[in-house]
């Protein structure tokens, strides 16, 4: 356990923000390459290693969500829970990476493969140039140690955006700063059915509860895929005001020829009308089936920009969740695009899903397969192998991931590497 401790230590310190990985990267070549394994990367910086004569990849991204002071990340270790200080832990899925570290330094035949860009659309996964060897493949990007992934989500970025007209305010015009902050945050998919507020949705209700105020800026979130912890905008108004869950100052404007979006309530309206959260509920699974997510608005002079992520557990319905979600904003006047959509992966359970479920059950009582309402990249990876692939995912409990709050739990590490290293063992 302390080698994976330690593993993931070197992890931390190094910059590896989705984009701004190269650092990490090259770790991992060198240190794959110390450990004997013939090293290969691909045009989208994914890393594939081999050794001996593997039967079995194990696989881990090598990104992470970058909330925070990541850049000089402040472990905190108490008891089993592992956190950061003010920042994103990024065990999600550096814990991962660094149980396939310590894996490489004890097996003779192995492969593992390192993707990219991972938390940003599935980029490297699903642009992979590199064949595996093995046809077995081991996720551990899974995130509840007491369960067995088999299937995820399918999900999109919706991008829209609009060049605004302005218009010229009343002298006697006061200007406001008004501000939602402080909410916890979480992962867009994973904790998208736990009542979590937006504090963008939060925001454009108040706003729109005060009819007399024009809009001059809105702003919120930080990633696509995670649920927003604070939103702020700017609006001028002819008259001292409060609302009651925000905060509010009065703010001076730099430009005292200061014009207000014209039309700006079509931003409003737009954003109180997607539905944030869950929209249905699949009761085989008990997981959400079809969700929508308001992650970050941004404001470039007079044109604001709307990035919302849309998954779902098929792909037609992620089809349909996502042209509803573009007509929306079309319908306010809103030009919309479409990034980084990956299929649903769907449940095939063969030989290794049955294996890994045994070596499991040893550990936790009436393991069931489950799928996760987030995305995996196994059923991406799947589709560019040329041969038959089949793929599970498992890995340490982590809680809070894509937030501030993130926290691994360590004991789980530990029984998570014990069934990894006999899933090993057993495929041979």
């Amino acid at each position: 356990m302390s080698e994976i401790i330690e593993h993931f230590k070197k992890i931390a310190s190094l910059p590896h923000c989705s984009y701004k990985a190269e650092k990490l990267k090259e770790h991992i070549i060198v240190y794959a390459k110390a450990c004997g394994f013939d090293v290969q990367v691909d045009a989208y910086e994914n890393i594939l290693a081999s050794k001996g004569t593997p039967r079995i990849c194990l696989q881990a991204h090598y990104d992470m969500v970058c909330i925070g002071h990541t850049e000089a990340m402040e472990l905190v270790f108490e008891g089993d829970i592992l956190s950061a200080k003010d920042a994103t832990l990024g065990a999600d899925n550096g814990m991962g990476m660094a149980i396939i570290f310590t894996c490489m330094q004890k097996f003779a035949n192995l492969e593992v493969l390192f993707t990219s860009n991972e938390e940003v659309g599935l980029i490297g996964a699903s642009q992979l140039q590199l064949q595996l060897q093995s046809s077995y493949l081991l996720n551990l990007d899974g995130e509840q140690e007491d369960e067995i992934y088999v299937g995820c989500a399918g999900g999109v970025d919706i991008v829209a955006s609009r060049e605004f007209t302005c218009k010229s305010l009343p002298k006697e015009s006061l200007f406001f700063e008004i501000s939602v902050d402080g909410f916890i945050g979480g992962h867009s998919g994973v904790d998208i059915d736990k009542d979590i507020p937006s504090a963008i949705k939060v925001l454009v209700a108040e706003l729109l509860q005060h009819k007399n105020m024009e809009l001059i800026s809105l702003e919120g979130g930080q990633m696509r895929n995670s649920i927003p912890k604070s939103a702020k905008a700017i609006i001028a108004t002819g008259q001292d005001f409060s609302l009651m869950d925000a905060r509010v100052r009065k703010c001076q404007i730099a430009d005292p020829k200061q014009e207000a979006l014209k039309d700006g309530a079509v931003v409003l309206l737009a954003l109180n009308a997607i539905h944030q959260g869950v929209r249905v509920f699949d009761k085989e699974f008990q997981i959400p089936s079809i969700s929508a997510n308001i992650g970050k608005i941004r404001q470039d002079g007079t044109k604001i920009i709307i990035d919302v992520n849309v998954r779902a557990m098929s792909d037609d319905d992620l089809l349909q969740a996502s042209f509803e979600c573009m007509s929306l904003f079309r319908l306010a006047g809103f030009s919309v695009e479409q990034e980084q959509m990956h299929a649903a992966w769907k449940p095939q359970i063969g030989t290794f899903t049955k294996l890994v479920q045994e070596q499991m059950q040893k550990t936790y009582d009436g393991i069931a397969l489950r799928a996760i309402h987030a995305g995996l990249e196994c059923g991406v990876l799947i589709q560019t192998q040329q041969k038959k692939i089949e793929a599970v995912s498992i890995g340490p409990t982590i809680r809070f991931p894509h937030s501030t709050k993130e926290e691994c739990d360590l004991a789980s590490v530990a029984r998570i590497f014990q069934i990894v290293e006999q899933i090993i063992k057993k495929v041979g």
